[in-house]
């Protein structure tokens, strides 16, 4: 690891990594920042493949991700700044004092499925139609990781995966969950033409209870747009239309809390007849 000193925020690595806190920036580059010791740990312990570390000087580094950083090894550079360094990449009120690049996943959508349908039958995907709200999507994915998901597939016209709200609301599960950002309605067809069955959430008459739903075998569930729902391309190529009651005066529930209900008990009619 090669240590150095950062001082000023005119630093052109420190404006390059700044470009990572917009979309096109890390478009561009193939990386994104993630900040605080707990992200930082998590990468690590995750294989993410770290290039650049930064912290504060100024504090003192977390123990644990001091000595996460000692054992590592991953060849990455590490670099002392100042606060006003560490703020400049900072998307917090209160910059934590740690911020790392990490390279985006180069996981392929059709290899990782070939893989997994020759090891498995049994799979569960999650299938996200133009999530939009960062926390929303960080939560479903922390929650989707916790629950066994198998993958995830965020479609187009939703949140940027790397934006930084999104990466912190997963709380470390995006290092270990495969994530793939493509077009649902041709995902949702390369998966029937594998045996797989499409389930969407929906309010329609037609629709059935989550509760009354066999998700066992190959089977996505498709979680829609936080106000629009589900959209019409994928409603048509839907297996099966499932819902969750309402008791109350609320129309909906929110996208996230929806999805959590729907992965755990597939994971309980799974878990069953396992």
């Amino acid at each position: 690891m090669v240590h150095e000193r950062i001082t000023s925020v005119q630093n052109p690595l420190v404006k390059r990594l700044h470009a990572l806190l917009d979309r096109k920036g890390r478009e561009g580059s193939g990386s994104f920042l993630i900040e605080g010791a707990h992200l930082v740990e998590e990468a690590l312990h995750s294989g993410a493949e770290i290039t650049t570390i930064l912290y504060d000087s100024e504090r003192e580094m977390d123990a644990a991700c001091r000595r996460t950083l000692e054992n590592s090894a991953h060849s990455m550079q590490v670099i002392a700044a100042t606060g006003a360094v560490l703020a400049k990449l900072s998307e917090t009120k209160s910059p934590q004092g740690i911020v790392a690049v990490v390279k985006k996943s180069r996981l392929k959508w059709e290899e990782w499925l070939d893989q997994q349908i020759q090891s498995c039958e049994d799979l569960l995907l999650l299938y996200l139609d133009e999530i939009q709200d960062p926390g929303n999507l960080g939560t479903i994915l922390r929650t989707a990781e916790a629950a066994g998901v198998n993958g995830v597939v965020l479609g187009k016209g939703s949140v940027d995966l790397y934006n930084g709200k999104v990466v912190r609301a997963t709380m470390g599960a995006l290092f270990r969950l495969p994530v793939f950002t493509r077009s649902l309605p041709q995902t949702a067809e390369e998966w029937r033409s594998q045996g797989g069955r499409v389930l969407i959430s929906s309010l329609s008459e037609r629709s059935r209870s989550y509760d009354q739903v066999d998700y066992c075998g190959k089977t996505a569930i498709v979680i829609g747009n936080e106000g629009r729902g589900v959209s019409p391309e994928m409603v048509a190529l839907a297996d099966l239309q499932v819902h969750i009651p309402i008791y109350g005066q609320a129309e909906s529930l929110n996208a996230a809390v929806a999805a959590g209900l729907f992965m755990y008990e597939a994971r309980r009619k799974r878990d069953r007849q396992s």
